[in-house]
């Protein structure tokens, strides 16, 4: 992979990670509605509003923009590129979190399609070329999928609480 693919590919994923959040943004509020049976205790942590969903897709668009555009400009096994890796692994598990559920259900459910059209290949080939080209150690790897899951808690929690 030549050096000019990389950053475009870093810069153009944020966008394509947004068409994810607009899947869920569009589609969750309906599915909830037309399915049964979803526990009352987790219809209760679902926001009323898709509104929540778009400031959280906004805030993401954001910080994996400025991620990006910081570990491009920063040497390699640099914290920015160990950030940006957390984002993007946190990404891949998101999709499969949505691949893993709708397995569950037997059905769609919201952000499935783009889990596995969009974001799965897309984070697989990013941490790979990561790894591949010596940007983070792979002995990083447990920290970095550590801290995704603080980065996908944070980024549910802050979802819930734009909804309170």
């Amino acid at each position: 992979m030549s050096k000019f693919v990389q950053p475009f590919v870093i810069l153009a994923a944020p966008p394509l990670f947004v068409l994810h959040e607009m899947e869920e943004y569009l589609t969750v509020l309906p599915w909830i509605a037309g399915h049964e049976p979803i526990p009352e205790f987790v219809r209760s942590l679902v926001p009323d509003s898709a509104a929540p969903f778009a400031v959280g897709g906004v805030l993401f668009l954001i910080l994996f923009t400025v991620a990006g555009a910081l570990a491009l400009r920063s040497r390699p096994h640099s914290v920015a590129w160990v950030v940006l890796a957390v984002l993007i692994v946190a990404r891949l598990e998101n999709a499969l979190l949505h691949i893993i559920i709708s397995i569950f259900r037997m059905q769609y459910t919201p952000g499935v399609l783009t889990a596995v059209l969009l974001v799965l290949p897309l984070s697989l080939y990013l941490i790979r070329n990561f790894l591949r080209l010596d940007l983070v150690r792979s002995t990083w790897l447990p920290a970095i999928i550590i801290g995704s899951f603080i980065v996908q808690s944070a980024a549910i929690g802050t979802i819930l609480l734009l909804a309170a």
